[in-house]
């Protein structure tokens, strides 16, 4: 009889509503698989979630493009949003996130941008689930939770030549390491929205994640929310400390920094850049003796994006600021080829324009891409430089005078 009624009040206190029972359904892998890109399309043309149809009209085209009466309120999608998409960052931070990925964008570049963002929540949503082990599994999903629909659906901005091979790629899942590299990135995203979306006393304090060294994020998102940790970055920093990286911004912004004067600086005559340039090349060409130049610019930004040591100026992998300096001075040995007409407009513009392709879910290829664009005046000028320096050699016409003979 004892045993009984003890069995009967664990009973009434495990289903008592409270903190031992979750009043929020998660939707399932399938349901949550389409909610998710319709979110993104939605916040991708930069509706505002805080509105009560919001939600209400991602639901209802789902439905439709699913064949299913599943409902799911207001509450429990924004429980969905936050707790499985986003770790727990609130929907203030992702949207504002969002605008400033859009900062700037015009015409057709928006549409490209959105095309990116919503690549960006499908695989953020993958590393959260099972069937995000691999592409098949992946495009298995999508079949059964009808993404194709949602992607050509007008009622949540849609495109009728959106396809989702265009959105799910085998190259991913091989350039990142499988899973395990894509919940690594996943986890990279989270930081960038915390950091955009943060606020300090109820004010908006975004912060810069990254380290202006090395171009890898010295931050790592943790826990609810936006907190932020520290964390060292790839050219061997120490971490910030809290108050020295996450403190509150002064009104009017941060103060002008003072502009540091390095070595460059000193070298007038672009003797250091021409060195630097000649080890690059000779890089390439040990590592890519017999490759055409659009094969080597497709490693440097793909298999071999992450391949050796980067901490000094003779390493030969491809991420950080060395990475940046390598790909740069590969495209400038090769930019009057004429049969290279991807850099008809230039490099910078061909660098510039391949960042949204990359942005935010390729961090390590961005980074690259950044500190190439970074470091192309600097070689250009020091190049320059170095040419004019050189001696002219002297003109003595058709040939040469005899040579004069020793004094003695």
């Amino acid at each position: 009889r004892q045993a009984k009624d003890y069995q009967r009040s664990m009973h009434s206190l495990f289903s008592a509503s409270g903190a031992r029972k979750s009043k929020h359904t998660l939707p399932n892998e399938r349901e949550g698989f389409a909610l998710a890109v319709g979110a993104s399309m939605q916040w991708s043309k930069l509706r505002d979630s805080s509105n009560p149809m919001f939600f209400h009209n991602i639901v209802e085209e789902v439905k439709r493009c699913e064949g299913t009466e599943r409902d799911w309120s207001k509450e429990q999608m924004v429980h969905f949003v936050q707790a499985k998409l986003f770790g727990g960052i609130p929907q203030y931070a992702v949207e504002k996130w969002i605008q400033s990925e859009f900062l700037g964008k015009r015409g057709d570049e928006i549409t490209e941008h959105r095309k990116a963002l919503i690549e960006v929540f499908i695989y953020r949503y993958l590393a959260s689930v099972d069937s995000g082990v691999d592409s098949t599994s992946a495009l298995a999903l999508a079949e059964k939770a009808h993404i194709q629909e949602v992607l050509q659906c007008k009622g949540l901005g849609g495109r009728a030549d959106w396809v989702v091979e265009d959105f799910i790629s085998e190259e991913v899942w091989n350039d990142l390491g499988g899973k395990a590299g894509l919940k690594a990135q996943s986890k990279k995203l989270l930081t960038l929205i915390a950091a955009a979306g943060r606020k300090v006393h109820g004010q908006y304090a975004p912060i810069d994640p990254y380290c202006k060294d090395c171009g890898e994020l010295k931050f790592q998102h943790q826990g609810d929310r936006c907190k932020l940790e520290p964390v060292p970055c790839g050219c061997g920093a120490e971490p910030l400390d809290n108050a020295d990286g996450l403190r509150r911004p002064p009104p009017g912004g941060e103060p002008p920094r003072q502009r540091q004067r390095g070595m460059n600086e000193l070298d007038r005559t672009g003797q250091g850049i021409l060195e630097t340039y000649q080890r690059k090349l000779k890089v390439i060409a040990t590592r890519y003796p017999e490759l055409e130049p659009k094969a080597v610019v497709s490693k440097l930004l793909g298999s071999d994006i992450d391949t050796d040591d980067h901490e000094d100026d003779e390493s030969v992998g491809v991420t950080g600021k060395q990475g940046g300096r390598l790909l740069a001075c590969y495209l400038f040995s090769v930019k009057d080829d004429a049969a290279l007409t991807f850099l008809a407009q230039g490099i910078k513009a061909w660098l510039e324009a391949q960042l949204p392709k990359y942005a935010v879910v390729h961090p390590v290829q961005t980074s690259c891409l950044k500190n190439a664009v970074k470091f192309l005046p600097e070689l250009e000028r020091g190049l320059a430089a170095a040419a004019a320096a050189r001696a002219p050699a002297p003109d003595f016409g058709d040939a040469p005078p005899p040579p004069p003979p020793p004094d003695f």
